[in-house]
């Protein structure tokens, strides 16, 4: 799943469940979304494809573009939340940074091991299913900002 998406996934738990519940609940939310269709191509591709590198990039300034309009508007629970939804990618996102590569296919700890084995529905024309699901869950997170105090 995109980080965008988990994180106004996460962004509207942290809108509709008390403080700090929410908080694992936006996580558990982060691999409930990962046993979904989403979109990915195969590991071994990723570095040789633009348009992966620049999806990547859009879709990590977008999440953090979400939650800072949440914080911005005085909605701190929301950030919060949303971030902690994103949370389990990061071990992915270092990775990547540190060997310079989008191939993540070798998975050395149990968790890295457990978290992309459930991601079994990941294919390219999964992205028809998360540019609507963006859509929809971006709408709902800023009318939720705007008109929730």
């Amino acid at each position: 799943m995109t980080g965008f998406n988990h994180a106004a996934t996460g962004m509207l738990i942290g809108a509709a469940v008390p403080f700090p519940l929410a908080i694992p609940v936006a996580l558990a939310s982060h691999f409930v979304l990962d046993t979904m269709p989403h979109y990915g191509i195969p590991q071994k591709q990723r570095d040789k494809s633009k348009f992966w590198r620049v999806f990547f990039i859009i879709d990590f300034f977008a999440a953090w573009s979400l939650g800072f309009f949440g914080l911005t508007h005085h909605h701190p629970e929301m950030f919060w939340a949303g971030l902690v939804a994103c949370s389990p990618d990061f071990f992915w996102v270092g990775r990547i940074v540190k060997k310079r590569s989008f191939d993540l296919s070798q998975n050395e700890t149990w968790f890295t091991r457990w978290h992309a084995g459930i991601q079994r529905f990941e294919r390219p024309w999964g992205i028809w299913l998360e540019l609507p699901l963006s859509i929809v869950l971006a709408s709902i997170v800023a009318w939720v900002v705007l008109n929730v105090t």
